[in-house]
């Protein structure tokens, strides 16, 4: 089943630009799936799906393309981050609108054991710290994926 509804996911999302998950279980009760948004939300993250920043100000789910396919050992650029800030356990990264998604993806499948998630909005991105980590390991880390990240950092 979960094979079947990620493909009418994907036949959707190349064929619409659907603004929400909302919208999106519509469109897939249309085509005979029923699912919760919960199953959803799963079935996004599982397949990278992003959402992008329209120019009317909206937003659009984007699949995967090779360009965004997430290479963990890859470097990624730092242009869309303004600024990386750490308090305790927590950082939150500041980004130009639209970016925060991608690069939360990309924090998800590339940093080792500091981060034990992300939460991303449009141009934000929350990083929960595992206890022990501390602010020097993880700008090591995040400077592996995201060289010139450690010029990013504001202090208060």
């Amino acid at each position: 089943m979960k094979e079947l509804r990620q493909r009418a996911i994907r036949k959707i999302l190349s064929k619409t630009q659907v603004q929400n998950q909302d919208e999106l279980l519509s469109l897939l009760a249309a085509e005979g799936i029923r699912t919760t948004q919960a199953t959803l939300s799963r079935d996004l993250k599982e397949m990278r799906v992003a959402k992008l920043h329209k120019q009317d100000g909206g937003y659009f789910f984007s699949l995967p393309v090779d360009a965004m396919h997430i290479v963990p050992d890859a470097p990624h650029s730092v242009a869309g981050i303004l600024s990386l800030e750490i308090s305790g356990q927590l950082a939150v990264i500041r980004t130009r609108p639209g970016y925060a998604s991608m690069l939360g993806a990309v924090v998800d499948a590339s940093v080792g054991t500091e981060v034990m998630g992300t939460i991303a909005g449009d141009d934000t991105l929350l990083l929960i710290l595992r206890k022990d980590a501390t602010e020097k390991a993880l700008i090591a880390t995040l400077s592996r994926i995201l060289p010139g990240i450690e010029d990013k950092v504001t202090r208060y």
